[in-house]
């Protein structure tokens, strides 16, 4: 089989894995070929599907996934609660690279809760004040416990209030941007290096869809964006 092809197989597998925990193999492929070399290792702190975790394998890279619930035949993937009122680290050797793809803010905060309980909520459920908050406490973290080498590879994508609401009448306050992500990491002694558009299949949203988005003027997501970010 092929390398195209055994990325492909991927994410077929992750079929079975709800949508809002799959993210594109080949997107995490190219970003292990471009900023990390065999043998160096990952860590994944959300992995939600399992993903990151696959690819290093095939890129005969090590990796530690950690996330809020276990999965059948997922032995790789450690349980761990990243709680921002006692940060810990639970790797044991600094990274060479890490991949970070948090819940989007508020959009799965219904789908999370099922992966949660009273001691470890989803990060999807904090205000905005919180989620920024959570994410400054992980960036400074991650920055003590990595090397001068170490890259960050944040993948997300704009969360607006956009949802049933017309452009003109969104609510800055309730959204998450990548204009965020990049300000908190640049707060924390990451420096961005690269931004890349990783756009989205159009085949999430129907003509109809689309039509009634355009006819309330919404203006929908089509995209998510990957920043790589050195230590500063």
């Amino acid at each position: 089989m092929t390398l195209g092809k055994r990325i492909s197989a991927i994410s077929s597998e992750g079929n079975n894995v709800p949508h809002y925990l799959r993210i594109p193999a080949q997107l995490v492929a190219h970003t292990l070929y471009y900023f990390t070399k065999p043998g160096d290792l990952i860590l994944d702190p959300m992995a939600g599907g399992g993903v990151v975790p696959d690819v290093c394998l095939l890129f005969e890279r090590k990796c530690q996934s950690f996330d809020l619930a276990l999965r059948d035949n997922r032995p790789e993937i450690q349980r761990y609660y990243w709680d921002p009122q006692n940060w810990t680290w639970p790797v044991t050797k600094k990274p060479d690279l890490i991949f970070f793809d948090p819940p989007y803010f508020s959009k799965k905060e219904r789908d999370y809760e099922k992966k949660t309980n009273a001691e470890s909520s989803s990060i999807s459920s904090y205000t905005k004040e919180e989620y920024e908050s959570f994410l400054e406490g992980f960036f400074l973290l991650s920055h003590r416990k990595s090397k001068a080498i170490t890259r960050m590879a944040l993948l997300n994508a704009d969360w607006r209030d956009f949802e049933s609401t017309p452009a003109s009448k969104e609510n800055p306050d309730n959204s998450i941007t990548i204009f965020d992500y990049h300000r908190v990491l640049s707060k924390t002694g990451w420096e961005v290096t690269h931004r890349i558009e990783c756009p989205l299949s159009s085949e999430r949203l129907s003509g109809n869809q689309v039509q009634k988005m355009q006819d309330k003027r919404i203006l929908g997501t089509v995209g998510r964006t990957l920043l790589i970010a050195k230590r500063s």
